[in-house]
């Protein structure tokens, strides 16, 4: 029995690769397939919390800056402000809460309570999970060489114009 080249290797899920089809050559697609499959597992256990993966969002970027305004819950969990406002204010529920920061009250500062804490800190546990399920079989040295390699695309996105023969 011959071994099959990774080339030759069918995911589920994959479509099959034909010479003139390019698709499962295109970066955008396959961090998308990755991601989209990522998301739909974690969705399902953060649904039995009562939770969704823009709480989660929103809970995460609390977790490591504490506080945050809306214009920074949107910028860091890629929410958009629409929905950031109507997250916040069902999270305030028991998840978060709002701080006015200045004297016309429209500056406000949110952050997690301590119900939103102890359901971060189980969301947090199972997220982790999710991602080492991701990276099995991969070293150490390949998952750090993994995290460099996104940091560098996600650093050429934001630098780097399209060049002038792309658009």
């Amino acid at each position: 029995m011959a071994i099959k080249t990774e080339s030759e290797i069918s995911l589920p899920g994959t479509i099959p690769q034909k010479p003139d089809v390019v698709l499962e050559r295109i970066l955008p697609y396959l961090m998308n397939c990755l991601t989209f499959r990522l998301n739909q597992l974690l969705n399902q256990d953060l649904r039995k919390l009562g939770l969704t993966i823009s709480n989660w969002r929103i809970l995460a970027v609390l977790d490591v800056n504490e506080t945050a305004s809306i214009n920074e819950l949107v910028e860091y969990a890629m929410i958009e402000q629409s929905t950031v406002s109507r997250l916040i204010t069902r999270m305030e529920e028991g998840l978060v809460r709002r701080d006015r920061i200045d004297e016309d009250g429209r500056v406000r500062s949110i952050s997690m309570t301590e119900e939103g804490r102890e359901k971060y800190d189980i969301v947090q546990k199972i997220t982790l999970s999710h991602s080492e399920r991701a990276l099995i079989g991969l070293s150490g040295s390949e998952k750090a060489i993994l995290e460099s390699l996104i940091a560098k695309m996600r650093y050429n996105i934001e630098t780097y114009p399209l060049p002038k023969n792309s658009a």
